[in-house]
């Protein structure tokens, strides 16, 4: 069959306006790699696939449908997140006006966590939940016979003017079984990494393995990745030495939620890398209480030049109450072993956890002052519908809007008690503007300036920080002369969506 799966265009109306330096940084900096996944199984069992990727492309919703009727599917599949839910639906609706009877699937994190909600929508004829490479896989074989769809796990299907599911599908226990991801049908040149993560180029993104084991309250991993699954030393040093060859990789960023999951498993990899001579640079998610000082210089003679660390507060309470796992001399010792190492650090946090209070927002701030990062990214929490944070949040605060196309991370949507929309807006810009603004911060990027084109990113930096100093809210500019600040991690992804970029 003629297959073609898509990542909707990114819909910029005045909702959306104020964090349009954000998604420009955040959702173009790698491909969608799990429709790549996903088309690389349908290739390996010989259908004709593609893939357009609407939102790197900056298609408008008729270029896009334009495109898929110039390919003339027989099956068509959508991804989605919660809060880019409307874009998918817009497309989903000029599909069908275009293509008619081609079944439309819907898959992505938000139809796998609230099929009800995503299937209201009259344009999606199926919903794929969880990992789709099987399912699609199954689903195509299936229509291609001419059957139905009731034998394919992992769906959820009309029938009789409601919703039917069909049975559970497992996830995917031997990941080495899965092909490399089909990068050759994505636009490579098109991807960017975000200003402050660019090192060498070019610089190109993996995963090495899928779910979580933690259980931090915030996260949707366990709700659409399932448990926690690696791929192989072997499997993941064979896909490196194919991104070097294919793509010319210089650089090479792991995805995953966590890729120290334990020391054994990254010296494992090391070990690989080392028998085989790859030598690249790479970055990875590191967990504070994982780390030591020890797999840290492994790392940093294997060609880590930067780790991540999702720290998320600055207070030992909150991290206990979000169930972090971690505690802040934990993160102090991880930060400083790095720093002495030579290794970047990058720490991500969040503010408006259900029970902060402006106490433990500045504790926050000046925390991720006290450490010795050279970035930040910071958040503002917002409960998730089925994350465990979602069935208390109620107990701890206010929602301000259930609207889903408002679920940014980057705007106040739920208020805990005890704080307002203004403070958690002025917090968040004060946050960065109280890390960045300092003579030591600076000297940490300047002592990093190894190419000539690495001075050339600043500009795309310059853009995205300043919307971040600078919160809007009305309309009007908030500036704030008072000494306070805000951390937030990237770790809160929306729904289900693969971690994209550093």
């Amino acid at each position: 069959m003629k297959i073609l799966l898509v990542n909707p265009p990114i819909l910029i109306d005045r909702s959306r306006r104020q964090i349009e330096a954000v998604i420009e940084n955040l959702f173009y900096n790698s491909p969608p790699l799990g429709l790549a996944y996903i088309a690389a199984v349908l290739e390996k069992e010989g259908h004709d696939v593609a893939i357009i990727d609407a939102a790197v492309e900056k298609l408008s919703l008729d270029q896009a449908a334009d495109r898929a009727a110039s390919f003339a599917p027989g099956v068509l599949g959508l991804t989605s997140t919660t809060n880019l839910f409307d874009c998918a639906v817009a497309l989903g609706k000029r599909l069908k006006e275009r293509l008619g009877d081609v079944p439309l699937l819907l898959g992505g994190p938000h139809v796998s966590v609230n099929p009800e909600h995503a299937l209201s929508h009259a344009c999606f004829d199926v919903g794929v939940l969880g990992e789709g490479e099987r399912t699609m896989a199954e689903a195509a074989a299936a229509l291609s016979a001419g059957r139905g769809l009731e034998g394919v796990s992992g769906l959820v299907l009309r029938r009789n003017g409601g919703l039917v599911p069909t049975p559970f599908r497992e996830p995917i226990q031997n990941l080495d079984e899965l092909p490399f991801p089909a990068r050759h049908l994505l636009p490579m040149r098109l991807y960017r990494p975000q200003p402050n993560d660019q090192y060498l180029l070019p610089k190109v993104s993996m995963i090495a393995g899928r779910g979580c084991p933690y259980s931090c309250i915030f996260c949707d991993k366990s709700v659409f990745n399932g448990p926690y699954r690696s791929f192989s030393a072997g499997y993941i040093v064979s896909e490196m030495e194919h991104l070097i060859k294919a793509y010319g990789a210089r650089d090479i960023a792991f995805l995953d939620s966590i890729f120290t999951i334990s020391a054994a498993r990254v010296e494992g990899i090391i070990d690989e890398m080392k028998r085989r001579g790859v030598r690249v640079a790479w970055t990875c998610t590191a967990r504070a209480n994982v780390v030591t000082e020890e797999l840290l210089r492994k790392m940093k003679e294997a060609g880590c030049w930067r780790i991540r660390l999702g720290i998320e507060s600055g207070n030992d309470s909150v991290l206990k109450f979000i169930r972090k796992g971690i505690t802040t001399q934990q993160v102090r010792d991880a930060a400083r072993w790095a720093n002495a190492l030579g290794i970047q650090t990058k720490g991500f946090f969040m503010i408006g956890h259900l029970i902060d209070t402006r106490q433990t927002v500045e504790e926050t701030i000046r925390f991720a002052r006290s450490l010795p990062l050279k970035d930040i990214t910071v958040q503002i929490n917002t409960p998730m519908h089925k994350t465990p944070q979602w069935e208390i949040s109620k107990e701890h605060g206010r929602f301000l809007s259930v609207a889903y196309k408002d679920f940014s991370y980057w705007q106040p949507v739920f208020i805990p008690n005890g704080l307002t929309k203004e403070y958690l807006l002025e917090a968040h810009g004060r946050f960065y503007r109280s890390f960045y603004m300092r003579p030591i911060t600076a000297w940490r990027h300047l002592c990093h300036l190894r190419h000539a084109y690495n001075v050339f990113k600043y500009p795309r930096a310059f853009r995205l920080l300043r919307h971040l100093f600078f919160r809007q809210r009305g309309g009007r500019r908030q500036i704030s002369v008072t000494g306070s600040r805000g951390q937030t991690p990237r770790r809160q992804t929306p729904v289900g969506q693969e971690a994209r970029g550093d």
